[in-house]
């Protein structure tokens, strides 16, 4: 049967799964929120869709199973890949190790090993653990898994190998209307007129196995390899199109020219320049499907049909709010509560839901992942209503299109807390944001990296949030030895003194500076209220007497051990006028 074997894995693609893997044949896959994404046993498999209705396959011995991309079980039966030929009836997957060196994979140590691949592809890099003998990491060109607190020999309670949940048979789940686009499309490209290779690079070898030196006479086999490739056509004049899934882990390796279509080869491994060229030489292709220019022309109108395809279902007409409460799949709702006017509906979601540059340097974009509910039941739904009709779970947060939104120029987004009192959250308070910045408060609040309260207390004086304000110009940075000058030209308050005292035992103390309206600052330190009891200050009165009075001032913070000094400066003269100290202190024990 072989050792139970469980752990966390971690993908390329940036998920992470917990595992159990009872031999032969038995296996669970969790999603990080603990539902199953995969469960397989010696009778059945069950495969699970984003819905957690899982598509259930009765498992027979003539059934045929393709795999693409790394799967996490390529950790857990890693010693299938260099099993000898005389045990499985085929030649093993690795050839001989190479370059064993000792490596560490979160937190534990092991010995990597790296593999060529008989079944062509990059080479593989395996680290086996020094302790229990699984294997931690598996690597392939970019794509790679990694486990996580490996546990070998516990005893399995068999319920984790079978489902009685939502299902769905596969034969119904081929009937699907995704899947019978599938098979349609697929259909299609068979019905293609092929692209026909006339050459292959090929190696042959003879090994002998009977024969007779004295009469010459042998008997040998032959095996032929060749490398795996990839050839990609297209019409010239009508542009490249985009690489798709089966081509993105082959390297390109030579283009060429042929009559009106031009054709590259794709390589998992290196291949002669020699070889690459006479297999495009020897590639006969067959004359276009038609005109360039009515090909261009129904290729414009099916790309427009699709995109206006896509934005239908993007506006989610006829969805159900009740299908998208209570989920744990965390979605980030956009309810549309009035009716008026369809276009503007349009408008102002695919507004919302637009790509927004980043601001950096490589192109990259940010964009809110809604889902639209548009439904008549929604007429006039208030705030009131939609959270009393969530409750206590998810979304926490939701969009509304109400009137406000379809009738102001700017389309502002009513935003509602929906999260729970307990979790210092509070429901049905609201605030409104442009579209163009729904990406950003949808972005942060969907990871939890910001709070409500964030964007909520960041508004415009008409309650609409436009994007946080940018950040202040500093006018200088100053370093240890400029502040030690500036405390050296005003010591004459307690905490000015106290200030120029401890500054020196401060390690690599610096203050950015900046210059701002001094009743504003006021205005911050008077807000501080009462301090709490584990909370020291110092020189409160003074920094407040100094930004009393109109003008400018710059200022700055000194960080220290617990707290920080808050120092207000001359901007004319250079002079340090008063220093507030901020100080976290334990508390006395009782």
């Amino acid at each position: 049967m072989g050792r139970t074997a469980r752990g966390t894995v971690y993908s390329s693609d940036g998920t992470a799964s917990s595992v159990w893997f009872a031999p032969p044949t038995s296996w669970r896959m969790e999603n990080a929120d603990g539902s199953p994404s995969y469960i397989e046993s010696a009778t059945d498999e069950y495969v699970f869709g984003e819905d957690g209705v899982a598509v259930h396959t009765a498992k027979h011995p003539n059934r045929l199973v393709a795999v693409t991309g790394v799967s996490a079980t390529v950790l857990f039966t890693a010693y299938r890949s260099w099993t000898p030929m005389e045990l499985t009836g085929r030649p093993p997957r690795f050839g001989e190790p190479k370059q064993l060196i000792e490596a560490e994979v979160r937190g534990r140590r092991g010995w990597q090993v790296e593999f060529d691949d008989s079944y062509g592809g990059p080479t593989i890099t395996v680290v086996i653990d020094a302790e229990l003998g699984i294997a931690l990491s598996w690597r392939q060109g970019e794509q790679w898994m990694q486990m996580e607190s490996p546990v070998l020999d516990e005893d399995f309670d068999p319920a984790l190998f079978t489902w009685d949940g939502p299902t769905v048979e596969f034969e119904e789940y081929l009937e699907s209307r995704e899947q019978l686009e599938h098979q349609q499309k697929m259909q299609e490209l068979m019905d293609m007129p092929p692209t026909r290779i006339g050459w292959v690079p090929m190696q042959v070898t003879a090994s002998p196995t009977e024969g007779d030196p004295l009469s010459g006479a042998l008997d040998v086999t032959v095996t032929a390899d060749t490398p795996q490739f990839g050839i990609r056509r297209w019409l010239t004049e009508l542009g490249e199109p985009e690489v798709g899934f089966s081509m993105e882990l082959f390297s390109p390796r030579a283009r060429t020219t042929i009559g009106p279509w031009t054709v590259e080869l794709r390589t998992y491994n290196a291949i002669s320049i020699e070889d690459a060229d006479r297999v495009l030489a020897e590639v006969v292709l067959p004359d276009p499907p038609g005109n360039v220019d009515d090909i261009r022309d129904a290729a414009t109108a099916r790309q427009e049909a699709d995109d206006e395809a896509a934005i239908i279902s993007a506006l989610g007409i006829g969805r159900n709010l009740d299908d998208y409460l209570h989920s744990l799949n965390g979605v980030s709702l956009l309810v549309r509560t009035d009716f008026s006017d369809d276009d503007r509906w349009r408008e102002l979601a695919l507004a919302a839901m637009a790509p927004v540059d980043s601001g950096m340097d490589d192109d990259s974009t940010f964009e809110a992942r809604l889902t639209c509910i548009d439904h008549r039941d929604n007429d006039g739904l208030t705030v009131e209503a939609l959270v009393e009709r969530i409750g206590d779970d998810p979304p926490y947060y939701a969009f509304i299109a109400d009137s406000i939104s379809m009738t102001h120029p700017e389309m502002p987004i009513l935003v509602v807390d929906c999260g729970r009192p307990d979790f210092g959250d509070e429901p049905g308070r609201t605030f409104r944001v442009i579209p163009d910045q729904v990406q950003s408060v949808e972005n942060n609040l969907s990871i939890s990296n910001m709070g409500f309260r964030d964007f909520a207390d960041a508004v415009d004086d008409d309650g609409v949030f436009r994007g946080f304000p940018p950040p202040r110009p500093h006018v200088a940075i100053l370093q240890r030895d400029e502040l030690i000058a500036l405390s050296a030209t005003n010591r004459s308050t307690p905490a000015l003194a106290r200030f120029a005292e401890e500054l020196p035992l401060v390690d690599y103390p610096s203050m950015v500076v900046y210059e701002t309206a001094r009743t504003k600052v006021h205005d911050s330190a008077a807000a501080l209220g009462e301090p709490p009891s584990t909370e020291l200050r110092v020189g409160v009165d003074d920094y407040l007497a100094a930004t009393a009075r109109d003008g400018l001032c710059q200022h700055g913070h000194v960080q220290i051990r617990g707290g920080h000094w808050s120092l207000v400066i001359d901007p004319d003269t250079g002079t340090l006028e008063a220093a507030m100290l901020r100080q976290y202190q334990p508390p006395t024990p009782s």
